[in-house]
C-alpha cells in the first residue's frame, strides 16, 4: 500500500471520484485522520450516498466489510465528512483532515432468539453484534461489529497515511 499523487495505490482499491467536495485542505495536506461508521447497509450505498450531490456530504475513503476500499477523493481534497467538528480548540476538521467511512450499521435492537435489527430492517445474528457502552453514554447498547479485514484495512492504511502525511490526530466522530 503507497500513497501517489494524494490517491492510495493498493490492489483492492476503486477509484469512484464524488462530487461532493469542497477544494483544497488547509497546507495542501492533512494532520488529521477521521474515522466513521455508515450506519448504512453496504459500503456500495454508502459510496452512492457520499457520491450524491444532493447529499452534499462526503469522505476520502470507504472500507466494506471485506476490507475493500473505495476511494472518492483525493488526500489533498477537502471532503464534507466533520460537519460543524471541533477539538482541543481547533474547529471545521473538514479543512484538515482525511475522513475514513466504515461499513457498518451502527446501533442495533435486539429482535429475538440471538437477532438484532438495524434501523433499515436487516436482521444479525449474535455473532455479528457487541453489547457496549458509548464513552459519551451510561448503558450498554448493542452494535454491529466490525470484521478483522476491516480493523486490519483501516490500521494499514492509517499507517500509510502517517508515513506520507504529518498526520497529527486519529479521531472518531461522533
Amino acid at each position: 500500500m503507497e500513497i501517489n499523487k494524494h490517491r492510495l495505490i493498493a490492489d483492492n482499491v476503486d477509484w469512484q471520484e464524488s462530487p461532493n467536495q469542497g477544494g483544497r485542505l488547509v497546507n495542501g495536506q492533512p494532520d488529521s485522520i477521521i474515522i466513521h461508521y455508515t450506519a448504512g447497509s453496504s459500503a456500495e450505498s454508502a459510496v452512492r450516498s457520499l457520491s450524491n450531490p444532493k447529499q452534499k456530504v462526503s469522505a476520502h475513503l470507504v472500507i466494506g466489510r471485506q476490507g475493500e476500499i473505495f476511494q472518492l477523493l483525493a488526500f489533498n481534497t477537502v471532503a464534507l465528512h466533520a460537519g460543524r467538528s471541533s477539538w482541543q480548540g481547533r474547529s471545521g476538521y473538514n479543512k484538515y483532515s482525511i475522513g475514513i467511512e466504515i461499513d457498518n450499521a451502527g446501533i442495533l435492537t435486539p429482535n429475538g432468539n440471538d437477532k438484532y435489527l438495524s434501523w433499515f430492517n436487516r436482521v444479525y445474528s449474535a455473532d455479528e453484534v457487541i453489547q457496549a457502552t458509548h464513552r459519551n453514554e451510561n448503558t450498554p447498547r448493542y452494535w454491529h461489529r466490525y470484521t478483522e479485514e476491516q480493523i486490519a484495512t483501516v490500521f494499514d492504511i492509517c499507517e500509510t497515511l502517517s508515513e506520507s502525511y504529518p498526520i497529527k490526530e486519529l479521531l472518531g466522530h461522533e
